[in-house]
């Protein structure tokens, strides 16, 4: 085994008490062999990462446990001692590349500072080593990319860049931190690819981080699911994937849209995880187990043992405990809408073009072309940088366009003089959902100000009572109590926030609500939890949804209708069930194969298809069959 834990537990000491973030923890890894450890945000992974790099910040101790390195006993190395260990022992892959990546040096010196660090090589070899570093990470012309700086790089070629220096020194052991979230699903195969293509080339053994079940499915050999600092089920991934055992494992899989479509069920795991400060007497999750037995209460559960490689820990495996099934979920999936419906918002021909510089000029939209009918919900999907944010933003009004409009209610939305003429008409009428809830909400406001807000601004209420009574009731829309009101955005969980935004965005009781990737970077709870959410406003209440996304599967399962967007134009606009079923164009088929799928045997098998052509000008969006148009020429 390159790593081990034995019963490790770890905890933060705050003002409040003492944070128990890791508890008792035992795992193994063996050499060659690709871990992947998945669960809800603030489960105790990434302390767990830290733990393994001595990481961890001062207020932090590991108190119980051991860990070992490729036989070496870690646990009480301090800074100075584990720095000869980073890189050459273990190495790490970070969530964001450019908080890890150095913005004031070329790529190729942060690559070679890896390696000058721990060897004495003349600067001719360690060049020459770099060269083939990014080669292996797929970086074309490696030796151009030695001297291009982080900003040159689109997100994807980042994040190779820093694989490139992670594997710098041949490491044993490859701890990878969420490596893929907020890629684009291409992007992701591609990273997915070179992670398996590095364990076969260096022999590393990988300990992935994530919460995404479906992109843990394509690379892992055995999967450790987290919960409340705790490991309660692991096991090989076709023993996960395939015959779950722990209540917690059915709810994360139940959350999968993919899973969604097979049964016609969406299902949201109940309720939150206990506070680290005061953990539970008996089974962290038996607040959220419809299945919860009396025992799970007052008595943490061992881990049973179901067979050589799969165990997990809960009371149900027990003997003398009921035998159960995973239940098939509660939330029906909204009928598709048909093709009628009237067009609140026309895009006609739009196009947005940025200037960079005097010599330099994007193409950001070309020639957009759409209608948003009342009541429906719209998905544009596509790779980041083909130009979804941009139409959104111009939807909103906060884009003028180089050349096109946009209509809102026949309001001219796209024309500066016309927008100001009926601003107010059209901020009431259209509401936009940012990715990052945490920018978008001022942190140094309540929630209770931040959705009084737009009453404010547009003077809807003239006593303070009609407001606080409307605030309420938001709150209760979104799934929050009346005590949040108070609350500031750092208080609350990401999936909180997230709910508090959608909250202000309701206020005025818009027609239209634009989502831009709502849901990107959530666990596949919260995922869940907010799309349920946005399901259960549109049937009672009608609204229009623009749901801009690079999640395929979330978009077939919520959209009635999607749109694939390249390189600024518009590929292909079908019927949600036609598009995926039938996709026409080459782009939509390269993206479709790219997706993930929470099935191990299917997602090894899958092939992806490659998209390298060019779209041509000449090419017109032309009908394919009823309500299906792609770009053909």
């Amino acid at each position: 085994m390159v790593l081990e834990l034995r019963d490790l537990s770890v905890s933060f000491n705050i003002s409040e008490g003492e944070v128990e973030a890791v508890r008792g923890v035992s795992l193994s890894l063996a050499e060659g062999e690709i871990l992947a450890l998945v669960g809800e945000s603030g489960c105790g992974k990434t302390v767990m990462r830290q733990s393994i790099m001595k990481l961890l910040p001062r207020n932090a101790k590991i108190k119980g446990g051991r860990i070992i390195a490729c036989g070496e006993d870690v646990t009480d190395y301090t800074d100075r001692q584990t720095r000869p260990l980073r890189g050459n022992v273990f190495s790490m892959i970070f969530q964001d590349p450019m908080t890890t990546l150095n913005p004031t040096l070329p790529i190729g010196e942060q690559i070679t500072e890896a390696i000058l660090r721990h060897k004495k090589i003349s600067r001719e070899k360690v060049r020459h080593r770099a060269e083939e570093l990014l080669e292996l990470v797929g970086i074309d012309n490696p030796s151009r990319g030695m001297e291009l700086h982080p900003h040159h790089f689109s997100g994807g070629m980042r994040q190779r860049c820093a694989l490139a220096i992670a594997l710098a020194m041949a490491p044993k052991i490859l701890l990878a931190d969420e490596p893929t979230t907020s890629l684009d699903v291409t992007v992701q195969a591609h990273m997915l690819d070179l992670l398996l293509e590095a364990r076969q080339k260096t022999g590393a053994g990988i300990l992935l981080i994530s919460h995404d079940l479906s992109m843990v499915a394509r690379v892992a050999d055995r999967v450790a699911v987290m919960y409340a600092g705790k490991i309660v089920e692991i096991g090989t991934a076709e023993e996960i994937f395939y015959d779950p055992r722990h209540p917690y494992t059915w709810g994360l899989l139940r959350a999968l849209p993919f899973v969604a479509m097979r049964t016609g069920t969406l299902r949201q795991i109940p309720g939150a995880p206990p506070s680290p400060l005061c953990p539970p007497l008996g089974d962290a999750f038996a607040e959220r187990n419809e299945y919860a037995l009396a025992i799970d209460y007052r008595e943490m559960p061992p881990m049973f043992e179901i067979s050589d490689t799969h165990s997990a820990a809960t009371w149900l495996l027990d003997k003398r405990a009921p035998r159960v099934t995973p239940p098939a979920g509660e939330n029906p999936r909204r009928p598709r809408r048909g093709a009628g419906g009237e067009a609140i918002v026309r895009v006609r021909n739009y196009a947005r073009r940025f200037q960079i510089n005097r010599s330099f000029t994007v193409e950001a939209v070309r020639g957009v072309t759409f209608d948003l009918r009342q009541g429906e919900a719209f998905g544009l999907v596509g790779e980041s940088g083909c130009g979804k944010s941009t139409v959104a933003k111009a939807v909103m009004g906060l884009y003028t366009p180089t050349a096109g409009e946009i209509y809102f209610r026949d309001r001219l939305v796209s024309e500066k003089k016309s927008y100001h003429r009926h601003r107010r008409e059209i901020q009431r009428g259209m509401r936009i959902i940012f990715q990052d809830s945490a920018a978008a909400l001022n942190p140094r406001m309540t929630v209770e100000e931040i959705l009084s807000e737009p009453f404010v601004i547009h003077r809807v209420f003239q006593e303070k009572r009609q407001m606080r009574e409307r605030i309420r009731e938001l709150l209760t829309m979104v799934g929050l109590d009346d005590s949040y009101r108070a609350k500031y955005p750092p208080e609350i969980s990401g999936g909180q926030r997230q709910r508090a935004a959608i909250a202000r965005s309701l206020a005025l009781k818009p027609e239209l609500i634009v989502a831009d990737e709502p849901v990107a970077s959530l666990d596949a709870s919260i995922q869940t939890q907010i799309v349920t959410l946005f399901q259960r406003l549109q049937r009672k209440y009608g609204f229009t949804f623009l749901f801009i996304a690079h999640d395929l599967s979330m978009a077939r399962f919520f959209c009635d209708r999607v749109a694939v967007m390249h390189a600024g134009r518009l590929v292909e606009i079908a019927p949600t069930d036609d598009l995926f079923e039938d996709p026409r164009h080459p782009y939509t088929k390269a993206l479709l194969s790219a997706t993930p799928i929470p099935d191990p045997k299917l997602e090894r098998s899958k092939k992806i298809i490659p998209f390298n052509m060019k779209l041509e000008v000449n090419t017109k969006m032309r009908e394919v069959s009823p309500q299906h148009f792609a770009l053909t020429s």
